[in-house]
C-alpha cells in the first residue's frame, strides 16, 4: 500500500485504491497493542517499574521491563498438584495426631520440658554421630573421595539450604524424634508379642547375625521399588525432586535428611517393616529347621501355628546395631567419600544390585 511509485509515471485522478493491499484489521489491532505495551509507563505508574539496582534474567541493558514468561500448563498443573498433596498430608497428620496424641510421646513424659530436653539430646547425638562417621571414614578407614571431589576436578554445583529445606529438616527432625522414642519403647516392651529378648544371655546366632541379614534384605525389598516409584515422571516433581536439588551432596546428615516429609515417612515405614519382618521370620525359620531336622531323623514333630509366628526373632542389640548402621550408611551416602557396603553372602546387594534381574524387571515396569 505504501510502495513507492515508479518515477515519471502519473497516476490517474480517478484511480480507485487497491484495498487488497491494506493490512487486515487484526494486524492493525496487534500493532496498536504492541505500541501500548512498549510505551514507557506514565508518572502515575512509576512504582510498577523495576528498581534500577535489580536485574532480571530476560532484561537487556537499556531496554524496558519485560515480564518473565508464564510457566507452562504442565508446570502449573504440577504446582497445583503439589499444593493439594501437601495440604492433604498436613490435614491427615493433624487429624492423626489429634486422635493419637501418644504418637509423639509414647513414654508418657509428664511435661513439655522433659520432652523438649529429649529432643535436644537426640539432635546433639545425631550431630555428634555425623561427625564421628566422617572422622572414622577419613582417619581410620582412609576412604578415597569420589572422582568429582578429587583435586583438580571441575567444580561441582553446590546448593545452599533454602527456606523449604530448613522447614523440611525441622519437620523431619520431629518425626525422627518420635521414631526414636517409639523404637526404644517398642524394644523395652518386648516387641510385637512381648517376646523380644533383652538380656545378654539370650544372644544367639539366629537373633543377631542372621536377623541382621534378614533386616537389610527386607529393608531393600520394600525401599527399592518405592524409590523407583518416586522417580516416575508423575511423582518425581511432587516428592523426590527436592532431595535431588543437591547433585553433589557433602553435608552428610543435612543432605540425607533434606527430603520431603512424605519421603521421610516412607523411609521410617521401611525400617519398621524390616524389623517386624525379621522378628516374625526368624521363629518361622527355626520351626522350619526343626521340622526338617526331625523328619530327616525319622521322627514326627507337631508344632502349633502360634509357634511359627511367636515373634522374638530379633535381639534388642541387633535392632540397635541395625539402626546405627542404617544411619551411618545414610550419612556416608551423602558425603564426598567413595564408600561401598554390602553384607557377605546374604547381603541385599546380591538381590538388588544394578545387574540383577529383579532391578531390570522393575526398570522395564
Amino acid at each position: 500500500f505504501n510502495k513507492q511509485r515508479p518515477a515519471g509515471r502519473k497516476e490517474a485522478s480517478n484511480a480507485t485504491p487497491n484495498f487488497a493491499l491494506l493490512p487486515h484489521p487484526i494486524y492493525l489491532l496487534e500493532s496498536v497493542t504492541i505500541i501500548m505495551c512498549t510505551t514507557p509507563p506514565s508518572s502515575s505508574y512509576q512504582h510498577m517499574s523495576p528498581p534500577p539496582s535489580r536485574t532480571y534474567p530476560n532484561m537487556r541493558k537499556g531496554s524496558s521491563f519485560v515480564p518473565l514468561p508464564r510457566p507452562s500448563l504442565r508446570a502449573q498443573k504440577q504446582h497445583l498438584t503439589s499444593i493439594l498433596l501437601d495440604s492433604a498430608t498436613t490435614l491427615f497428620v493433624l487429624y492423626f495426631l489429634y486422635h493419637n496424641p501418644n504418637y509423639l510421646n509414647p513414654w508418657s513424659l509428664p511435661n513439655a520440658t522433659l520432652w523438649l530436653g529429649g529432643f535436644i539430646l537426640i539432635r546433639c547425638a545425631i550431630a555428634f554421630y555425623d561427625h564421628l562417621v566422617v572422622c572414622l571414614i577419613d582417619s581410620c578407614f582412609k576412604c578415597k573421595v569420589l572422582p568429582t571431589r578429587e583435586p583438580g576436578a571441575p567444580p561441582v554445583r553446590y546448593v545452599e539450604l533454602d527456606t523449604r529445606s530448613l522447614v523440611y529438616l525441622c519437620l523431619n527432625a520431629f518425626n525422627e524424634y518420635a521414631f526414636v522414642m517409639r523404637l526404644t519403647h517398642y524394644l523395652s516392651q518386648g516387641g510385637m508379642f512381648q517376646a523380644l529378648p533383652l538380656k545378654l544371655s539370650e544372644v544367639s546366632l539366629g537373633n543377631t547375625l542372621l536377623a541382621l541379614g534378614i533386616i537389610f534384605v527386607s529393608m531393600d525389598m520394600l525401599y527399592a521399588p518405592l524409590h523407583h516409584l518416586m522417580h516416575l515422571p508423575s511423582l518425581y516433581p511432587l516428592i523426590h525432586k527436592h532431595h535431588h536439588r543437591q547433585h553433589f551432596p557433602t553435608r552428610g546428615y543435612l543432605d540425607a535428611g533434606n527430603e520431603h516429609p512424605i519421603e521421610h515417612m516412607i523411609g521410617i515405614i521401611c525400617v519398621w517393616f524390616a524389623l517386624m519382618t525379621a522378628e516374625l521370620m526368624m521363629p518361622s525359620l527355626l520351626c522350619l529347621g526343626d521340622k526338617l531336622w526331625y523328619e530327616d531323623a525319622g521322627l514326627s514333630v507337631l508344632s502349633s501355628p502360634s509357634e511359627w509366628v511367636r515373634g522374638g526373632g530379633v535381639h534388642a542389640i541387633t535392632a540397635f546395631i541395625f539402626f546405627q548402621l542404617h544411619a551411618a550408611l545414610a550419612m556416608m551416602n551423602h558425603s564426598p567419600y567413595d564408600v561401598q557396603f554390602s553384607l557377605p553372602l546374604i547381603g541385599s546387594t546380591k538381590l538388588f544390585g544394578k545387574e540383577t534381574q529383579l532391578v531390570k524387571c522393575i526398570e522395564k515396569i
